[in-house]
C-alpha cells in the first residue's frame, strides 16, 4: 500500500481537521503495474454459527438449523472463501478420535465437539468456502468428561457469578469459598491422554480415506493456537514453555504432517497478540524475549525472529518444507476513531508511529523505548528472507483480530476495508477476524463480489485520507477501484486517472457504502449499496465520495456476475461441441467439483489426467452450474451452461 509519512496532514485529531478545506484527491491506477494475484482467502472469518453437536431437542435442532442456513447464505452471498473452524484455544487439546476437547477458559472442563461434523457441513453447504482446522502440539488431548468441575453449580452458588480468573479445577481441583482463589489444582492426568504427533496428523487419513472428504477444501492446517502463552492458557499441563521447546514441538508435528500429505499448507506459529510477537510467557509474572542464557545464542531474540531462525535451520537440515503461511493474531484496543482507522498501517507502514507499540520495543533483543513503529508483517517478511532465503514462498496470515468495540457499523466498515485493501496490496493469503460486527458483510461483499482477481498499483495524493485499492481481471479488460474515505464528516472530490486498461468504457458503475447503521446485508441483491454511474472521459473519472465511506468504481461490470466468485477458471475450462473439458496440460490440476444452482455438490473428480479431460456431466439436468478447479496455483471457479 502507498503510505504517507503524515497522518492526515499531521493534524492531531479528526475533530480538528473535520472542518478543514481539503484539496481534491488525485488517484492514478495503472492496469499493468504491480500486478499480483489476490488471495480469495483474505475474505474469511472464524466459525461461530455452525453447530458441532447433535441436538436431541427438536425445537432446539430447528433453531440451530435456521441459524446455520442464515449463516451459509450470508457467507455465500457476500463472497466469503475461508472459514477458520478450529475455535482457537479449544483446538489445542482436541481429540478427533473421541470427539471432545478441553476448554481452558472454563476450568479445563472437557466438552464434546465434532470437527467431522463441521467439516462435512462446510463441504456440503459452502461450495465456495474452504475450512482451516488445526493440529495439536502440546502432546496431550482430552480423554474423558468424567472429571469435569461442576461449573453451573459453581455459578449458581456464587450469586450467578463466574470466577474472575481461569482456575485449574477439572480433575478434582478445589476453590475458595468466595469462588475466586484456587486452593488445589486438579490432576491433569485424569482428563487428558498422551497425544503424540502421529495421533494428531492421523486426522488427515481419517478424513481422506474413512470419510472420503474432498481434502482440497481442507488444505490449510494451523499448527495449534497461541503456543507461546500455553503456560497461562494451558497451565494445568506439565509443559516447560521455552522457545526451544515450542520449536521442537512445532517441527515434530510439521514433519509428520508433510510426510502424510506433501501438498498440505501449514500455518504457524499462530502467535497470540502484540506483546507476544516478541515475548514468550513462561508462567506466573515472568514474560519476555528469548534470552541468550537459555538458548546458547549470541544475543537475546524477539520470539518471532527466533522461531523463524530455528525453523529455517530445521527445514534446511531435514529437506522438508515446514511452514507455508506465517500466521499471527492481533487484538488492538485503541478506542478513538483516528487510532482505529489507522490500524491498517501497523502491518507494513514503516513510517507510522503506533500508540499501542509495546512488545516491539524488544525487536532487537533488548528493550528500546524509542521503537514505536510496528510494521510487523514487513519485519516478518524480512526475517523470512534472511533465514529461509529469497523466493521461500512463505505467505502471511492474520487469523484472529477484532476490528473495534464500536457500535458504529460504518466505522467498522471503513476499518475493515482498510485492512482488506492493505492485505490485497501486499499479498496476504489468509484473513479471518475472530469477531464479526455489522458493516463487515457489506464490506467483504463490496470487495469480493465487485473486485477482480489481480491487484494493481494505485497512487493517492493523500493516501492517509482517501486510499484506492484496485484490481483487474486476467485480460486487463475489466477494472475495479475501491476508494476508502476516512474523513469522519467531509465528502471528498476525487479524480481518477486510468492507464493501460485494454477496454475503457464510456461510463463506470459506482457502488457506494455510506451511512450504514446496524446489520443491513441480506444478499448480493439486497444490501445497503447505493448505485450510480460516472462518466469516463479520456481515461479519467471525477466523482465525489461521501464522508466515512467505501466506494467501488467498476469498469466492465458484466464480468462480475459469477457466484461464487473466485478467480476465473477460464484457463482450465473450455467447451467443444457442447462438451466441457479440463485443460490439465501442465499437470497442476488436483481436483474438480461441480455445484448446482443451490450450491450443492453434484459431481467430484480427482486424480485428473494430464492433457484435456472431458467432464463427465451425464445425468445432470440442463442449466447453469459452477465448476470449481483446485490447482497448484489456487482455487478458481467458473459458471458453465449445460444444454
Amino acid at each position: 500500500m502507498k503510505m504517507n509519512s503524515k497522518i492526515l496532514g499531521l493534524v492531531a485529531g479528526f475533530g480538528l481537521i473535520a472542518s478543514a478545506a481539503y484539496a481534491d484527491i488525485s488517484i492514478s491506477v495503472d492496469a499493468k503495474s504491480g500486478v499480483t494475484p489476490i488471495s480469495p482467502y483474505i475474505f474469511g472469518r472464524n466459525i461461530d454459527q455452525v453447530g458441532d453437536k447433535e441436538e436431541s431437542d427438536p425445537e432446539k435442532a430447528a433453531e440451530v438449523l435456521a441459524q446455520e442456513n442464515a449463516f451459509y447464505k450470508a457467507m455465500s452471498e457476500s463472497g466469503m472463501h475461508m472459514l477458520r473452524a478450529n475455535t482457537g484455544n479449544n483446538a489445542t487439546r482436541y481429540n478427533w478420535r473421541r470427539k471432545m476437547t478441553v476448554h481452558p477458559d472454563w476450568y479445563n472442563n472437557v466438552e464434546n465437539h465434532d470437527w467431522d461434523m463441521t467439516a462435512k457441513k462446510i463441504q456440503e453447504n459452502l461450495p465456495g468456502v474452504d475450512g482451516l482446522y488445526a493440529f495439536q502440539l502440546t502432546g496431550y488431548a482430552a480423554a474423558t468428561r468424567d472429571y469435569n468441575f461442576p461449573d453451573w453449580d459453581f455459578y449458581i452458588n456464587h450469586g450467578n457469578k463466574w470466577a474472575n480468573q481461569t482456575l485449574d479445577l477439572a480433575g478434582g481441583g478445589q476453590v475458595s469459598d468466595d469462588g475466586q482463589t484456587l486452593i488445589k489444582a486438579g490432576d491433569y492426568s485424569l482428563y487428558n491422554m498422551k497425544w503424540p504427533a502421529d495421533s494428531t496428523v492421523a486426522i488427515l487419513d481419517h478424513w481422506k480415506n474413512d470419510l472420503k472428504y474432498d481434502m482440497s477444501r481442507f488444505q490449510y492446517w494451523s499448527m495449534d493456537n497461541e503456543m507461546e502463552i500455553w503456560a497461562n492458557t494451558h497451565s494445568d499441563l506439565p509443559l516447560h514453555v521455552t522457545g526451544d521447546f515450542l520449536v521442537e514441538r512445532y517441527v515434530d508435528v510439521a514433519k509428520q504432517a508433510r510426510a502424510a500429505w506433501p501438498d498440505i499448507k501449514l500455518t504457524g506459529p499462530v502467535v497470540a497478540n502484540e506483546w507476544y510477537w516478541c515475548s514468550i510467557s513462561y508462567g506466573g509474572n515472568e514474560s519476555g524475549r528469548i534470552k541468550k542464557e537459555d538458548t546458547g545464542e549470541s544475543r537475546d531474540y524477539c520470539w518471532l525472529e527466533y522461531f523463524i531462525k530455528k525453523v529455517a535451520e530445521e527445514q534446511k537440515k531435514s529437506g522438508q518444507r515446514l511452514i507455508d503461511v506465517f500466521d499471527i493474531h492481533w487484538y488492538p484496543d485503541e478506542s478513538s476513531y483516528e487510532d482505529q482507522v489507522n490500524w491498517h498501517r501497523v502491518f507494513f507502514d514503516t513510517t507510522y508511529v503506533y500508540p499501542g507499540a509495546n512488545s516491539i520495543k524488544q525487536v532487537n533483543g533488548g528493550w528500546d523505548e524509542s521503537i514505536k513503529k510496528e510494521f510487523i508483517f514487513k519485519r516478518i517478511n524480512d526475517w523470512l528472507d534472511q533465514y529461509f532465503g529469497k523466493g521461500h514462498g512463505i505467505t502471511l496470515a492474520l487469523t484472529e483480530t477484532t476490528l473495534g468495540k464500536t457500535d458504529d457499523a460504518m466505522t467498522t466498515a471503513v476499518i475493515y476495508a482498510s485492512w482488506l485493501g492493505t492485505f490485497m496490496d501486499h499479498g496476504v493469503e489468509i484473513f479471518t477476524p475472530w469477531t464479526w460486527h455489522p458493516g463487515m458483510y457489506e464490506t467483504v461483499h463490496l470487495f469480493s463480489r465487485y473486485g477482480f482477481e489481480n491487484r494493481v498499483a494505485s497512487v493517492s495524493s493523500n493516501d492517509s485520507l482517501v486510499s484506492a485499492y484496485s484490481s483487474v481481471n486476467g485480460s486487463a479488460t475489466g477494472m475495479s477501484i475501491i476508494l476508502v474515505n476516512r474523513a469522519p464528516s467531509e465528502s471528498q472530490n476525487v479524480s481518477i486517472s486510468i492507464s493501460n486498461l485494454q477496454e475503457v468504457p464510456e461510463s463506470a458503475d459506482v457502488l457506494t457504502l455510506s451511512g450504514v447503521s446496524g446489520e443491513t446485508f441480506v444478499s448480493h441483491t439486497q444490501n445497503a449499496l447505493k448505485t450510480s454511474t460516472a462518466t469516463v472521459s479520456n481515461g479519467k473519472i471525477s466523482l465525489t465520495v461521501p464522508a466515512k465511506s467505501i466506494t467501488a468504481v467498476v469498469l466492465n461490470a458484466q464480468a462480475l456476475k459469477l457466484q461464487p466468485k473466485v478467480q476465473n477458471a477460464a484457463g482450465f475450462l473450455f467447451a467443444q461441441n457442447g462438451i466441457w473439458f479440463v485443460n490439465n496440460a501442465a499437470g497442476t490440476v488436483r481436483s474438480v467439483q461441480i455445484f448446482d444452482g443451490l450450491g450443492s455438490q453434484v459431481k467430484s473428480f480427482s486424480q485428473i489426467a494430464r492433457g484435456n479431460t472431458a467432464l463427465a456431466t451425464e445425468g445432470l439436468a440442463p442449466g447453469a452450474y459452477i465448476v470449481r478447479v483446485n490447482s497448484a496455483s489456487g482455487i478458481t471457479s467458473q459458471r458453465i451452461l449445460l444444454k
